[in-house]
């Protein structure tokens, strides 16, 4: 366990980040990676955690030689509720203590609702939504005895709004959502801020690692399926540093996804209108994919 002048536990609002530890699932690209970089250029120290070590090792050693962070790596599969309970005791037997947590790990899965195979179905609830659960109910249990904390949970716009072809993943977000809500009265008492990150597309290699849940096109799983790039990582990194620093309940990063939740708030009936046609498209797309390689 790190001995000497240890700061004090817990994040205060609008305070600064440095020397508070932070876990990170999923760190070892992407979201994941961008909110370990802006994470460690605050001062804080990092517990990374991903089922990858050599990509994981490769983020850390960056990070040590880009901020000279303090990091420990975590090799973990956040589906397994039992490595994603050991990360928190590992970080809090190191660090000693646990000041934020961010849920990031997550996998999408692509395919109609009718035809998803359920125990890909299964497999990408225990990743998006158990894990996150798990992980929570562990570190809390430090938080409440340090005496505050922030939770970080990564969901999505479409945590929102049903996604067409991706109605498992959308799933998961929603139950991420609503567990999320509660979660943040409950433990208000405790002095633990619970901020819900919502991206929209974002420049990751995401949809390469969606499963292919789509009878007869398992094979193709490892493509790019979205039509455009998205924002870059870096700026989902910087925006949930900030919401961290500020309490914040629920974020968007750019107007565009903000708009286009409140849109499907208001306006359900139109969505549905437009998602049939979106649904249309990129089933065809997908489909036509598919008549390419034959």
């Amino acid at each position: 366990m790190t001995t000497g002048n240890r700061p004090s536990f817990g994040v205060e609002r609008g305070g600064a980040l440095a020397g508070k530890v932070a876990v990170i699932t999923g760190a070892n690209r992407g979201i994941g990676a961008a909110i370990a970089g802006a994470l460690a250029e605050e001062g804080c120290r990092l517990a990374l955690a991903a089922r990858n070590t050599e990509l994981l090792d490769k983020v850390a050693g960056q990070l040590r030689q880009d901020f000279d962070a303090d990091i420990l790596t975590v090799p973990t599969d956040i589906s397994d509720e039992g490595q994603a309970r050991a990360l928190i005791e590992k970080t809090e037997s190191h660090f000693g203590g646990v000041d934020i947590l961010v849920n990031n790990a997550g996998m999408g899965i692509y395919g109609a609702v009718d035809e998803l195979d359920l125990d890909d179905l299964r497999h990408v609830f225990e990743v998006n939504f158990f894990g996150a659960v798990a992980a929570l109910q562990a570190a809390v249990q430090v938080m409440r005895r340090q005496g505050g904390g922030t939770v970080v949970n990564i969901s999505s716009i479409v945590g929102k709004f049903p996604q067409p072809l991706g109605g498992g993943y959308s799933a998961t977000k929603f139950a991420l959502q609503g567990a999320s809500g509660a979660a943040r009265s409950e433990l208000k008492r405790d002095n633990i801020d619970l901020v819900v990150v919502c991206p929209g597309l974002t420049e990751t290699e995401f949809s390469q690692n969606s499963r292919i849940s789509v009878p007869g096109a398992e094979h193709r799983q490892g493509e790019r399926h979205s039509l455009t790039r998205g924002v870059e990582a870096s700026k989902v990194g910087r925006r949930t540093v900030t919401a961290i620093k500020r309490g914040e309940r629920e974020v968007y990063i750019t107007l565009f996804d903000r708009l286009l939740v409140w849109f499907a708030v208001l306006f359900p009936g139109v969505l549905q209108w437009l998602l049939t046609y979106v649904t249309r498209y990129r089933r065809r797309r997908f489909e036509q994919g598919e008549a390419g390689e034959d």
